[in-house]
């Protein structure tokens, strides 16, 4: 696996050097611990080199150089506390391993877009898959590791090997359909839920180990009688059970039209979870990680008794700050509120797996409440 080097680089290649250190102040306001978080610091600007940072046990950070001095790294602050972090210009920084990615896969695979961190795997669909009626729903691979996994598990379908079957790596098991998938944007018009189609365009803004930041355009989005343009904007962190979306819809006004972020529950609706925390609607979903009856018929075709088998749990989450309604059309559960044509929402969407974090429902319940409160009181950052 690749290593991002330039980091250290880029340190090394400023002229002049400062021997003053760094201390970096993390402050976390809730009661309970926030481990593996990202936060963003902008270094001083007399400090003219970048070097190591290391925690209070004197263990380094692996951090993403961003732009005019600013900075990426994950802390790990304790409930109601301060963790601090010291910045060593003069001592180089070790490689950092990738932890998030983005990919157009164009010819390989119908031209999907796919995306992952260390917690999870996810995947939209592009104009080659027209013909087949996708949506613009979000797909979600569960994997066993931390490791970038979603490359390997594409060439062990070109192998011979679908990633329907868990060969090791984890699994595509979340039926999207015509549907909104694992998170999908929610379009709301005429008491009717329009799920949209491929997307048009791509454009990768930012790639690096911790931060992952790609654009996808959409020209021809049926809602009502009227044909919108759409801009969703998706910002991936390592270490984050969801991705941050930011989206905007061109067009002629859609009188009613409510947006926000969405959930396919598909046939039978399993544990369903809706609150409110800190102002944040949330919906937490739970059900057996089998929701594709196609893939029984996959394992069969690989002489496989998918009967037999142990599929873990799919989890998905989506949250929403100024969410005004929670209306579920059919088998789809949205998160939504009001919209003006030219505004821009956001919302966050994201997955887990009971065979990685997540061993129960209550478990992931309880922590997309956690994320709603931690969205409402982010980390506090002081550099001196």
């Amino acid at each position: 696996m690749k290593k991002y080097l330039f980091y250290l680089a880029a340190g090394l290649s400023l002229a002049a050097c400062s021997p003053k250190n760094v201390t970096i102040e993390v402050q976390n306001p809730c009661d309970f611990a926030r481990h593996g978080e990202l936060v963003e610091v902008k270094i001083p600007n007399d400090i003219a080199r970048l070097g190591k940072i290391v925690d209070a046990n004197g263990a380094e950070v692996p951090y993403q150089l961003i732009s005019d001095g600013r900075i990426l790294f994950q802390a790990d602050v304790e409930a109601n506390a301060t963790a601090t972090y010291q910045l060593f210009p003069d001592e180089p920084a070790s490689p950092v391993e990738p932890l998030t990615t983005a990919f157009f896969l164009g010819d390989r695979r119908k031209d999907d877009f796919a995306w992952e961190n260390d917690k999870a795997g996810y995947r939209m669909y592009g104009p080659a898959l027209l013909p087949e009626n996708p949506s613009s729903g979000v797909d979600l691979w569960l994997k066993h590791s931390a490791s970038l996994t979603a490359d390997a598990m594409y060439k062990q379908e070109e192998g011979g090997k679908p990633y329907h079957i868990d060969y090791g790596l984890g699994i595509d098991s979340y039926k999207v359909g015509h549907a909104a998938g694992c998170g999908g944007v929610a379009i709301i018009a005429n008491n009717e839920i329009w799920p949209g189609g491929p997307f048009k365009t791509y454009e990768i803004l930012q790639e690096g180990p911790l931060q992952t930041i790609f654009r996808l355009t959409y020209d021809s989005v049926q809602v009502a009688d009227q044909v919108l343009g759409e801009v969703i904007t998706i910002t991936v962190n390592a270490g984050s059970q969801v991705n941050k979306a930011e989206v905007t819809f061109t067009g002629a006004e859609v009188p009613g039209m409510q947006v926000g972020g969405a959930i396919f529950l598909h046939d039978e609706i399993d544990n369903l979870v809706e609150g409110k925390e800190a102002g944040i609607c949330y919906l937490a979903y739970c059900e057996n990680a089998t929701s594709d009856k196609g893939i029984y018929k996959i394992h069969e075709s690989q002489g496989i008794d998918a009967s037999t088998l142990d599929f873990g749990r799919n989890y998905v989450a989506v949250l929403m700050a100024d969410a005004e309604e929670a209306p579920q059309i059919g088998i789809t559960k949205t998160c939504v509120k009001n919209y003006k044509i030219g505004d821009t929402f956001t919302y966050y969407f994201g997955g887990g797996w009971s065979k990685r974090d997540y061993k129960t429902d209550a478990e992931w319940i309880e922590a997309t409440r956690q994320t709603a409160q931690a969205l409402s009181a982010p980390l506090t950052v002081s550099v001196r």
